[in-house]
């Protein structure tokens, strides 16, 4: 082995210098260096929008929305009326373990059209009865138009689940054949990779943080990756003492090998599901819809709470604003600590 194989590059600090000075002036030039998100206050705690060279967590229970959430964020990132500076500039990977495209395709069809996704599979009970709805001649024309305007969206799927070395390999290869290309990589979901060398959950969610950052690192990637909570939040004692009702760092599952890498970190939780009608100590949250965006980890800005009304059936989640009957508090609070008491 070569000398130059044995250690690891050096930066000096004149370099380093020159790179953070180079930084604030494309910041300040006015140029778009990130994507935004339809969630102005989303928007907002990441600092005007997610920047490449970046590593997000999406956690939440099961059925919490967690999936759709990034269906959103994908179909944001790929939206030319909301990133126009992007059009023709990025490729996003979506390695879905655990839905179909076609499944993912019809949620943004869902959210498009204001319809539910059993509406368009003509399966949305009416009344109480037997019966279900049966889209027209005219709604399918529709839909299919609605579809063909996605056509064009730089997004390529991976449906079959892979190993970490292949996930790579995957990422490379496109990052290699299209270098112009910004890349976006978005996992779902980390526990659904095939094991390779790992022995448990707790290594291959190591492992996948670390591929993560050489994503970000070498290939200067976007990488967001969606994970589970471990069922602390559902205990009885969580569910009954309101100042524990708020998700933390440890209802993560294998949330310590994960947490380091991340520059982000979002739980989004729907206290509903369990149960729980008024929400948190504090001027406490009625329940109904509502999904709590927990901010627990941000590298570069402040933690905090973002609170939205859950429109699944539609595609969509709601920011709460100020008039909202649910509102209780600020919607976004920079600066405070989330902890268990």
């Amino acid at each position: 082995m070569k000398q130059q194989e044995k250690t690891l590059p050096i930066k000096s600090m004149r370099e380093a210098i020159q790179e953070a000075k180079d930084l604030i002036n494309l910041e300040r030039s006015g140029k778009i260096t990130g994507l935004y998100t339809r969630w102005s206050k989303v928007n907002k705690a990441l600092m005007k929008y997610l920047r490449f060279r970046s590593v997000t967590c999406i956690a939440g229970m099961s059925g919490s929305g967690k999936s759709a959430i990034l269906n959103m964020i994908e179909d944001d990132f790929t939206n030319p009326e909301l990133n126009p500076s992007f059009v023709g500039k990025i490729t996003l990977l979506a390695f879905k373990y655990e839905m179909d495209a076609s499944d993912e395709i019809l949620r943004n069809l869902s959210g498009k059209v204001k319809k539910s996704y059993s509406y368009l599979l003509s399966s949305e009970a009416i009344g109480e009865g037997e019966e279900y709805n049966k889209i027209t001649d005219e709604e399918a024309a529709c839909y299919e138009r609605e579809l063909d305007k996605l056509e064009n969206r730089p997004i390529k799927y991976i449906e079959n689940a892979g190993n970490l070395e292949q996930l790579w390999n995957t990422c490379v290869k496109e990052y290699q054949e299209n270098p112009n290309k910004r890349l976006i990589v978005t996992i779902d979901h980390t526990l659904l990779s095939q094991k390779l060398s790992e022995k448990d959950d707790l290594e291959l969610a190591a492992n996948t943080a670390q591929v993560a950052i050489r994503l970000r690192k070498y290939l200067n990637a976007i990488v967001i990756f969606v994970n589970q909570l471990n069922g602390e939040i559902e205990k009885p004692i969580r569910r009954e003492n309101p100042s524990m009702h708020y998700p933390v760092k440890t209802d993560i599952h294998c949330g310590n090998q994960i947490f380091w890498a991340c520059d982000n970190v979002f739980i989004f939780h729907r206290p509903e599901i369990l149960h729980i009608l008024k929400y948190g100590n504090v001027e406490p949250l009625n329940t109904k819809n509502l999904i709590h965006g927990a901010l627990i980890k941000s590298r570069k800005n402040k933690i905090g709470n973002l609170f939205f009304e859950q429109r699944f059936n539609e595609g969509n989640m709601i920011q709460i604003s100020k008039e909202s009957k649910i509102y209780k508090s600020e919607s976004f609070s920079f600066g405070i600590t989330l902890k268990k008491d």
